[in-house]
């Protein structure tokens, strides 16, 4: 299993540093590529592949169960390197978007990592991969915006795509040498009424979940230009900071995962600490408290991850991995999608520091539901003791 394990990360990490790392840059490639283009058109295109994403997530989790978890995991990665070798080399603006149509309605690499897992691990074994999942996509974000904006500072900015397209198809490679998963084929009599318990069974997680990633997604679009109008002096640096909470998951998940204690507490703990951390970006007037504001972030963050992570581990446990996760993913995308928009909304009509008001409110939602819904994760789930680790 842990060779199975370093496998997928490293072929997770490969995808995600490409498909997490350019959107960051938009504004920089869309100043080449459509030169006057309206302010607001970075975050549509930051959302665009982001929305595709959703609109086909459950789809393809169904054909996953039903055909493959490693065939599912491998055309991801595939859509990927279409993806981003059309952008690379797309002539003008129209071109570039269906390539963001294609990377998305044929992505979803962590949903289907995740589903991949499922069928190669339960219980704890599955709440440790989970966790090491995010890891992998947090250590992408830490990587890659600095690495990304030390190009993009060189001139670099569409033609990364390009190269960055090496990777996910190095990722494909990494997969294709795994361990074929079991295929189990329920029968199409009870397909329906057991979607609609499960789906029942998931909405409380699911609301949790749209909320918290609309507040996290909505700060993304315009983070470089909101740290360079407070006086952050580079790509590079303001790539640093984008990339601050994302470290500080790295390197506080071992301490994590070896605390015993329900996971009601982690998230209800991390929502309010996440929107504590929004509403101080709201109010910063300099760079000078931006750093200790980004580790809030980065705290609440990891603690409200940890605490969903173990409830839908859970649920995975109970079959279906395929339609589970891509069901997750697809509120995921949607939360995400509708964030983006709305930072290129709010960022029009009120200014760079709107969407991290945006986000306060919306973790602070997130933590009324998850609240009034505290049973919805069972008390006898406990994080991993470090014995387990």
């Amino acid at each position: 299993m842990m060779r199975t394990l370093a496998s997928v990360l490293a072929a997770h990490y490969l995808a995600a540093f490409t498909a997490l790392g350019m959107p960051v840059f938009m504004p920089r490639v869309l100043e080449g590529l459509a030169p006057g283009a309206p302010d607001w058109l970075s975050g549509l295109l930051y959302v665009l592949p982001t929305v595709c994403t959703a609109l086909t997530a459950t789809a393809w989790g169904r054909l996953a169960d039903r055909y493959g978890r490693k065939l599912s995991l491998m055309r991801a990665q595939a859509g990927l390197v279409l993806g981003f070798l059309m952008a690379g080399f797309a002539p003008n603006l129209a071109w570039f978007v269906c390539a963001l149509i294609v990377q998305g309605t044929c992505g979803g690499s962590l949903a289907a990592a995740n589903a991949y897992l499922a069928t190669q691990a339960q219980g704890q074994s599955l709440t440790r991969a989970l966790d090491w999942t995010q890891f992998s996509a947090r250590l992408a974000m830490v990587t890659a915006p600095a690495l990304l904006g030390l190009a993009t500072g060189l001139g670099l900015a569409q033609t990364l795509y390009r190269y960055l397209a090496v990777l996910p198809l190095l990722a494909l490679l990494l997969t294709w040498l795994l361990p074929a998963d079991t295929v189990t084929r329920s029968s199409s009599a009870n397909a329906k009424p057991q979607a609609l318990d499960d789906l029942r069974e998931l909405a409380p997680l699911l609301l949790v979940q749209f909320f918290f990633y609309f507040a996290m997604v909505v700060t993304f679009p315009y983070f470089i230009s909101y740290s360079e109008a407070l006086g952050v002096g580079s790509d590079s640096h303001a790539g640093l900071y984008y990339s601050l909470p994302h470290l500080v998951y790295l390197v506080l998940l071992p301490w994590l995962r070896a605390r015993s204690s329900a996971p009601q507490r982690p998230l209800l703990l991390g929502l309010g600490l996440f929107s504590l951390a929004c509403l101080g970006h709201a109010l910063l007037g300099g760079p000078g408290l931006l750093a200790p504001a980004r580790v809030l972030y980065g705290i609440g963050m990891l603690l409200a991850i940890g605490g969903l992570n173990r409830a839908l581990s859970q649920h995975a446990g109970q079959g279906g991995a395929g339609r589970l996760f891509g069901r997750f993913d697809a509120c995921g995308k949607w939360a995400g999608a509708l964030g983006g928009v709305a930072a290129g909304a709010l960022v029009h009509r009120w200014g760079l520091a709107t969407p991290f008001v945006a986000a306060a409110m919306a973790g602070a939602i997130a933590l009324i539901c998850a609240a009034r819904s505290y049973l919805f994760l069972p008390s006898r789930q406990t994080y991993v003791s470090a014995s387990d680790a």
